[in-house]
């Protein structure tokens, strides 16, 4: 199942805090999320014009800081990237899949 772009089995391996701030997410804070899930980190020009172009988000700057205040995500020299904490999950979970796939 799939909420607005992004995947739920993900949540299940969020907190609770963390996984109720990505369901309470704007639609637009919810197609930024999704993008760095599938990039997980990106340099910020390219991000800024990628989600502007590609994505149809309005103001990206000014979702990605909201997505950075929420803990989400974390601003790097250059770029921005998801999270530590969803890496991690995001990491976990693949890992998991691929285990049950042998």
């Amino acid at each position: 199942m799939v909420e607005e772009g992004i995947p739920s089995k993900i949540l299940a391996y969020l907190d609770r805090n963390l996984a109720e701030t990505i369901r309470n997410l704007t639609d637009e804070e919810k197609k930024v999320l999704k993008y760095f899930l599938q990039n997980i980190s990106v340099g910020s020009i390219i991000s800024l014009r990628e989600l502007k172009s590609l994505y149809r988000v309005q103001e990206p700057k000014n979702v990605i800081r909201s997505l950075i205040d929420k803990g989400l995500l974390e601003q790097g020299y250059g770029c921005y990237s998801l999270a530590k904490s969803l890496r991690e999950a995001l990491f976990k979970m693949l890992r998991e899949g691929i285990e049950k796939t042998r």
